[in-house]
């Protein structure tokens, strides 16, 4: 059994990552931020994340690099590869073609490999087939709202994907129990949360991270393996879905394949964030009731 305190460190060291990716990352910072002696960081980190530390920083550097060639097209590669945490354009370009198999500048002008899981290898296990099959069946459309959400307080657990999709519920359901002892609201609209840390069209699946998030007091401690966050106000491209897996795979699909490209809008680096209506509580696992929200700015058309 994995050691709580340990994951909750190491939990840490992958915040800082995300915040300072544009900035020089060194083994002192991410040891410090976890906690960890710098002597044995790097063994620990390695033995709870099946990746190196830098194995990691590379691969979220490449993942953001992807989210702004596909949102930012008019963001120029170079500003790209900086804004990512590249110290020069040649080893960007190099590492993202090492990756992808293809160059940063292939890939903008790419809409078809855009909507693909760059080069990731299927198999039978994978979580996400069932997303690609969807993907086959055209994307539909759907009603969009902008919403101005106010910024809600959150406890959040941290899930990782295993090879099969196994993660989740335990998860979900350490926070459920949490939230209930502490006589927070479980049901209803704006109290349950879901957000993908990761971009599931890059992300190995064992190594996907998802949030479950609960709204709670301001104020809140966290405990354990429970952290405290924020979801931040703002403008929020807000999308109701009912149905499937495949019905929600659909609808992001049209979010950020046809929505937000053929909107003003711009995505900010922010989450996605998935907000239960209904939870499994209500109406199990195998259907869903969201609302898919993404938090925007106003910019230029893409």
């Amino acid at each position: 059994m994995e050691n709580q305190l340990y994951r909750t460190r190491i939990n840490k060291a992958l915040k800082y990552m995300g915040e300072h990716l544009s900035e020089e990352i060194t083994i002192s910072h991410l040891a410090d931020a976890a906690h960890f002696s710098p002597f044995h960081f790097q063994r620990i980190y390695k033995a709870l994340q099946s990746e190196t530390p830098y194995d990691t920083i590379l691969r979220l550097r490449l993942e953001k690099s992807v989210f702004l060639l596909k949102h930012y097209r008019s963001k120029p590669i170079a500003e790209v590869a900086f804004e990512s945490g590249f110290s020069s354009i040649e080893n960007f370009s190099r590492q993202f073609k090492k990756r992808f198999a293809v160059s940063p500048s292939a890939f903008r002008k790419d809409k078809e490999l855009q909507k693909s899981r760059i080069y990731q290898e299927q198999n039978e296990y994978d979580f996400y087939y069932t997303i690609e099959e969807s993907r086959r069946e055209g994307v539909r459309e759907f009603p969009v709202t902008i919403e101005q959400v106010e910024g809600t307080p959150i406890a959040l657990v941290r899930a990782f994907f295993g090879a099969d999709g196994s993660g989740l519920l335990e998860s979900y359901h350490h926070l459920m129990e949490w939230g209930e002892k502490r006589g927070f609201r479980l049901r209803g609209e704006r109290c349950r949360f879901g957000m993908s840390i990761d971009d599931p069209d890059v992300t190995p699946v064992g190594l996907y991270r998802y949030d479950f998030a609960l709204a709670v007091d301001r104020g809140t401690e966290g405990e354990g393996i429970v952290e405290i966050g924020e979801i931040p106000a703002g403008a929020y491209v807000t999308l109701h879905c009912e149905g499937t897996i495949t019905d929600v795979a659909q609808a992001w699909d049209y979010l950020y394949q046809v929505w937000l490209p053929e909107s003003t809008y711009l995505p900010l680096h922010y989450p996605a964030i998935e907000e239960f209506v209904k939870g499994p509580e209500e109406i199990g696992w195998e259907k869903f009731d969201i609302k898919c929200r993404i938090l925007v700015r106003k910019g230029e058309s893409l």
